[in-house]
């Protein structure tokens, strides 16, 4: 089942979109995500909003930067103009001369006639008229649009709503075919839809809202929400909300058999594996999401730097370099710090805080004894843990993934504000 959803402009749909959406001319820091909550059926409700809004204002600006602008506009509006005035000429001496004057039917002359009177009424609507009247116009063809009677798809009228002769033709509905489509919304000339679009935006006042709700496409599956979003407003990464969630439980297995010598060394090995799973599963998000991070990784990784590349073969590397990169990324042994710091800062531009690089140094070397020495240290000697241990890594633990995590959301925010590059024409 297809789902839709469209560009609106002061409440007005300027472009319409199905099973997916296009950025237009939003950019990054114009990513909305409020009132998400979740109906009985596991759906958004309907005030919730994830997608885009800017001003009319804004929305102007940039597309004058891409080319867009008023000059542009205008010759683009008069050579369209031409074009639909002259096949409604067309048409009207057609049916005027082949149709009318025919032996058709007295039914099929009646629908005809009734076809000639909506091209006349829309000829002499348009034909003189200026971008400046559409200008003009097109607010209250917009607010009478909301009120408008519904006709049948593809039926031929002429709307009889407004003392403007202009309005009245925006409403109508009739076709004309050329070679290329030549009306868009309000029927306005042109093919090129951001015409209309920066036409309509010039009718609008500077704090007219542009918005566009990718809610239902996320709902159908069409289209991933913006979780990076929510992660800055809660300031915690899905990523360390799940780590923090496994500390949590281990720790609380932990205090259950506090008495339990194996179980706590188990609870101590658990952690150091919720962290290093933590940092694994950001640093694949980040490399996979951002293509500078990725360009970072396979710039500074050492095996990568040691590999040489010849010329033939560079398309058939780079087709699997998504797939060497994981390969790589999964052979990481990120428990162990000094090679985690390593990648962190030199892929993400990350800093592992010095206060925690001795204890969780220290704590690693640990883990492993329990995991390689059944819990004894190299002179065979047991290593002395018990829930007030486990309780202390935890909290050193977290206090260093929250440091990291820190850094990565701050990331995330710099890219919701960063404008995207200008879209060229």
């Amino acid at each position: 089942m297809s789902t839709y959803t469209g560009i609106m402009v002061a409440g007005t749909e300027v472009e319409s979109y199905r099973n997916h959406h296009s950025i237009w001319f939003f950019r990054q820091g114009d990513r909305i995500r409020e009132n998400c909550r979740r109906d009985e059926y596991g759906n958004f409700t309907k005030d919730s909003f994830i997608g885009y809004r800017a001003t009319a204002a804004s929305i102007r600006r940039r597309m004058t930067l891409s080319g867009i602008d008023m000059p542009a506009c205008e010759k683009d509006f008069c050579d369209y103009l031409q074009t639909v005035t002259d096949e409604l000429r067309d048409k009207i001496t057609f049916y005027e001369r082949d149709i009318l004057q025919s032996d058709q039917s007295t039914s099929v002359r009646e629908r005809v006639a009734s076809f000639t009177r909506v091209f006349r009424l829309i000829l002499e609507a348009v034909k003189d008229t200026r971008l400046v009247d559409w200008i003009a116009a097109f607010p209250v063809a917009a607010r009478l649009q909301k009120v408008q009677e519904r006709y049948s798809l593809n039926e031929t009228y002429w709307a009889e709503v407004s003392s403007s002769p202009l309005v009245n033709a925006m409403l109508s509905e009739f076709e004309i075919h050329t070679e290329f489509p030549c009306l868009g919304y309000f029927n306005f000339p042109g093919n090129d839809p951001r015409f209309f679009q920066f036409a309509f935006l010039c009718a609008c006042p500077d704090d007219a809202v542009c918005e566009l709700n990718i809610a239902p496409l996320i709902d159908s599956g069409y289209e991933e929400d913006f979780r990076d979003l929510e992660e800055i407003k809660d300031e915690e990464t899905y990523p360390h909300r799940s780590c923090y969630a496994s500390v949590q439980e281990i720790t609380q297995l932990s205090d259950s058999q506090a008495a339990n010598p194996s179980l706590q060394r188990m609870c101590y090995a658990s952690i150091i594996t919720a962290m290093e799973a933590y940092l694994g599963d950001i640093l694949k998000r980040e490399i996979f999401s951002r293509p500078s991070a990725k360009q970072l990784f396979v710039s500074s990784y050492e095996p990568f730097r040691k590999q040489k590349l010849i010329l033939s073969e560079l398309y058939t590397r780079l087709a699997g370099i998504d797939a060497e990169i994981k390969d790589a990324l999964d052979g990481l042994s990120l428990h162990k710090i000094e090679t985690a710091r390593n990648i962190f800062s030199s892929t993400l531009l990350t800093e592992f805080p010095a206060t925690s690089l001795p204890f969780l140094g220290a704590a690693v070397k640990c883990r492993h004894d329990i995991v390689h020495r059944n819990g004894k240290d190299t002179a065979g000697k047991p290593l002395q843990l018990n829930v007030h241990t486990v309780d202390e890594l935890a909290r050193q633990v977290l206090a260093f993934t929250r440091a990291v995590d820190a850094q990565i959301l701050d990331g995330l925010l710099h890219e919701q504000e960063a404008d995207e590059p200008q879209v060229e024409r």
